[in-house]
């Protein structure tokens, strides 16, 4: 046969209901159980048994009687309604007063959760516990259902959290209160040097903790502070008697329940301990545990903290009034009768007689008077936790009181609405008080000229906290945490910073890599077209560099992208500022180079000795070889380093690079920016060049959009934090990039590519001109010349005769062609045949007759001027061959030519035509002289 299960067993409570419309429960704990148990662990423990009758919780229940009889004796108080009670004993235990508030909660006689048995004799309140330690659990169970509860006097700090007890009450003040008294009163008399005791409950836990604080706080120093154990073991309990008797402390405070500190005190009293002082909290100041002369020797000179006491006028003469025999249903009337008078209350039937029923000694009736007794089992003069029962049960009344008198439309609940009295749920009962509650995250803040109880709730200030309901102060969250939402508790901060898994921080770093790949295209197009016109008119080793500085740039922004460290932050705004300064100067030395090359060709120019690939190299290392002096004494000096940032932006750690020296940022911004505004102002005045290969208009329109993006960052990056301020320089840094990129190589990527008839040194020797005159060129003999050529005479245009050049003058011709416009016309233009074969290849325009007939005539007219000085520079001594004219003789041609302005119009736009080759010359090319011959 197996053996049954071992079950748990349960204490049995007493409980008596009187019926009424509505009823008021009530959990008291009429008994108290056995101070402390003897637990051996190897067997199972007895039940709990209702053991000692305490007078004192009998007197508060009294209390609740005599505040409900009261009432119903008011005609202006819940008039027409019978108020009924159902009250149960706990037994001074957790599973007492948990039985019994199941079995008020389900009005049947056994604990039956979830269910109403009986609706009318289900209660609309809960009066009760007297202990924190049997309170909490209550609080718990009756937090879920709603069910309003009062305590009389369970203090614990725990029970002023909505959060946890949203329907917890009480007419007794909170233990921070009386836990700061008594730190105070040890410190006002001097007493630094002390030692604590505590329980194991919320109230001793909690309540020891604020007064070990506060004494802390104000400098006094700890002796000891032990927790007394709730199951009684002896050698523990030994061992907190000799610590006690050894200790230099004369000072102990205890902070626990009296039937809690019981067992130790016993085991002082007999080993005779004496001479301390004793600091007592509430729960034991006047505990009828030590009220023995035993005790006396001990505990005298002991301190401690009550309750404030009331008057209940008209309370003594309702306990004279009580008679078992007229409240026969009241079984803890008929116990304390029995436990006062010492006898067994017996009530006799009808017709039966005294003698009968007594079979032994000590038997009552019940009409024993409580006048004939000295009463001094109750404390009648000081009405403390008595007068706090006293008080729950008025506070309730005048709640369901207001019930009664609401008015539609102005009512407690929801649109303001009402309830009648027969039909409210037990949460619906409104409370009557000066102020709500202040929740967690809030604190009090008393109103100027108004009681203690009227008070205003002020949520917490930014980066506070209040962990409990009516705090009257907030507490400040470390540096690295931020209250949450309800600012009830701190949490730790979200760290910010630009991170790859976002979408801000992916998009940033997908864009510098799809540009850097653009740019190794377009350096893959150059370097495969490299003898292209396109490619070789432009410096194509500066355009290359270029390139290479680009793919750097759009590279380097990836390194301010992710959680900064210190070697990121030292890298990031340096390599950034060499690269760009790179591109920078690489643009600024393409621009030098077309300025230069346009006006070395000018008379007398000092330009001509920097011409050549020497200069564009020189420029760029001395732009960033003053970059790179800049960067390093900064990184020297005071590099940059990883901050983490805790005040900029709310409840947020923001990790950043602290540029270390705001100086050395602004100079290395400050030069690129320089640089790039020189490069702008450079390309700006040479974007008007005569020359289809100018690249000044590309760079102009680049550096423009380059200057305005980096003038516009300075206000937004000054403007923004976090992980914004990084996404505005990253933006900055590819914006810039690209217009380089797109502005200077996309075009020319363009007619590589797609335009390949344009790739031409002929089609671009062309191109960009409003090509509008023409030059009609024609190899003849000397004398021949095409009717209607006009000449200038005595200032007026005339048909000339002869319009022939001779060798010197070609030649003069050709040298000045060739300085003055080197890129049409080429390099190796040395014969007329050349010259005309050069631009022959250009093809005929549009043809404005008007104009050509102006400007050819002045262009012939003045070369014949400086014919002759050109022919004595060019001829031989010997009368032999002409050479190529010397710079002398080209600068007077030119100078005789007229204005340059209108010289370079004339050369740049006009084409020039081969019409034919006359059979003498061809027979006789060395005799037949070669002339120019101007024609419409």
């Amino acid at each position: 046969m197996t053996k049954p299960l071992a079950q748990i067993k349960s204490i049995r409570i007493n409980g008596f209901i009187q019926r009424g419309d509505i009823i008021i429960g009530g959990i008291f704990p009429i008994h108290s159980r056995k101070t402390y148990l003897d637990i051996s662990f190897s067997e199972q423990p007895d039940v709990l048994h209702c053991e000692t009758f305490e007078f004192s919780f009998f007197e508060r229940f009294l209390a609740m009687l005599f505040g409900i009889e009261e009432i119903q004796r008011n005609q202006n108080i819940l008039p027409n309604i019978t108020l009924g009670f159902r009250v149960f004993d706990s037994c001074t235990t957790v599973s007492g007063a948990l039985e019994g508030t199941l079995r008020l909660l389900s009005g049947h006689e056994t604990a039956v959760p979830n269910y109403f048995c009986d609706m009318s004799s289900s209660v609309k309140v809960i009066i009760g516990d007297a202990f924190s330690l049997t309170s909490v659990p209550m609080a718990k169970l009756l937090g879920v259902y709603r069910y309003p509860q009062i305590s009389y006097s369970a203090s614990v700090m725990v029970l002023s959290d909505k959060n946890q007890f949203p329907s917890f009450l009480r007419t007794i003040p909170s233990d921070l209160f009386q836990s700061v008294g008594l730190a105070h009163l040890m410190l006002y008399f001097g007493w630094t040097w002390v030692g604590l005791l505590t329980d194991s409950s919320d109230y001793g836990q909690q309540g020891s903790q604020v007064m070990k604080e506060e004494l802390i706080k104000a400098g006094a120093c700890i002796a000891f502070s032990k927790t007394m154990p709730t199951v009684y073991i002896d050698n523990k309990i030994q061992y907190l008697t000799e610590m006690i008797q050894k200790s230099s402390t004369n000072v102990i405070a205890i902070y626990a329940v009296d039937f809690n500190i019981h067992p130790i005190m016993e085991e002082l009293v007999r080993n005779n301990v004496t001479g301390k002082v004793w600091i007592a909290s509430d729960a034991w100041t006047d505990s009828p545990l030590f009220v023995n002369k035993k005790y006396f020797k001990t505990f005298q000179g002991t301190l401690g903290f009550m309750m404030r006491r009331g008057e209940m006028s008209g309370f003594m003469e309702f306990i004279h009034r009580l008679y078992p025999f007229r409240d026969p249903e009241n079984i803890f009337l008929k116990m304390f009768w029995e436990t006062v008078f010492d006898c067994k209350l017996h009530f006799p039937e009808t017709n039966e007689t005294i003698t009968k029923q007594i079979k032994q000694p000590q038997i009552c009736t019940g009409d024993e008077r409580l006048q004939s007794t000295s009463m001094n089992f109750f404390n009648l003069e000081h009405l403390r936790f008595t007068y706090n029962v006293y008080n729950a049960i008025y506070a309730v009344v005048h709640a369901l009181h207001n019930l009664t008198v609401c008015k539609t439309g102005e009512g407690p609940f929801i649109n303001n609405t009402c309830t009648t009295i027969n039909d409210f749920k037990p949460w619906q009962i409104p409370q009557s008080r000066c102020s709500d509650s202040c929740p967690a995250g809030y604190r009090k803040a008393t109103q100027p000229g108004q009681p203690i109880c009227c008070f205003i709730c002020i949520m917490c200030s930014q980066g506070e906290i209040s962990n409990q309901s009516d705090s009257t102060f907030c507490l400040k969250c470390p540096s690295d945490q931020w209250p949450n939402v309800k600012q009830d508790k701190c949490v730790m901060k979200q760290l910010e910073y630009l991170s790859y898994t976002e979408p801000l921080g992916g998009t940033l770093t997908i864009v510098p890599i799809f540009m850097a790949l653009t740019a190794i295209n377009a350096f893959a197009i150059f370097v495969k077209s490299h003898n292209t016109p396109v490619v070789k008119a432009n410096n194509r080793e500066l355009s290359y560099v270029l390139l290479i500085s680009l793919v750097l740039c759009f590279l380097c922004s990836l390194i301010f992208i992710g959680q900064p460290t210190n070697l990121t932050c030292m890298l990031r705004q340096v390599i950034f500022s060499i690269t760009f300064t790179f591109s920078v100067s690489c643009v600024l030395a393409k621009t030098v180079v077309v300025v230069i090359a346009f006006n070395a060709s000018k008379p007398n120019s000092s330009l001509k000795n920097y011409a050549g690939p020497r200069l564009p190299k020189s420029l760029v290392t001395l732009c960033i070889l003053i970059q790179v002096i800049i960067c390093t004494n900064w990184l020297i000096i005071c590099p940059p380093f990883q901050d983490k940032n805790t005040t900029s932006v709310t409840g947020k750690i923001i990790i950043e690079c602290n540029e270390g020296s705001s100086t050395a940022f602004w100079c290395m911004l400050s030069y690129m920016g320089l640089l790039a505004t020189i490069s702008l102002a450079v390309a700006f005045l040479s974007r008007n060049l005569p020359d289809s290969f100018n690249e000044a208009k590309y760079i102009t329109f680049s550096m423009l959009i380059f200057v305005s993006v980096w003038m516009s960052f300075i206000p937004a990056y000054l403007s923004t934090r976090g992980k914004y301020m990084v996404a505005v320089e990253v933006f900055a840094i590819l914006s810039s990039g690209a217009a380089l990129l797109v502005c200077i190589f996309i075009p020319k990527c363009y007619i590589i590519l797609l335009r390949p008839e344009m790739n031409t040194r002929d089609y671009l020797m062309g191109r960009g001109r409003k090509l509008s005159k023409i030059f009609y060129v024609k190899k003849t003999r000397m004398g021949r010349t095409k009717p209607g050529s006009p000449v200038q005479k005595d200032g007026a245009l005339t048909e000339p005769q002869n319009s022939v050049f001779s060798e010197a003058e070609t030649a003069a011709i050709i040298d000045a062609l060739r300085i003055h416009h080197w890129v049409l016309l080429g390099r190796n233009c040395q014969t007329l045949q050349q010259l005309v074969a050069t631009v022959n290849n250009v093809g005929l325009r549009d043809k404005s007759y008007e104009q050509v007939r102006h400007c050819a005539t002045v262009l012939i007219h003045n070369a014949r001027q400086g014919a002759a000085a050109v022919a004595r520079d060019h001829a031989g001594t010997d009368g032999g061959p002409a050479t190529q004219a010397p710079l002398s003789a080209t600068e007077e041609f030119l100078t005789n030519l007229g204005s340059a302005t209108a010289y370079q119009e004339a050369i740049t736009t006009f084409f020039v035509e081969v019409d034919g080759t006359d059979s003498t010359a061809e027979e006789h090319p060395d005799k037949a002289p070669v002339g120019i011959t101007l024609i419409l």
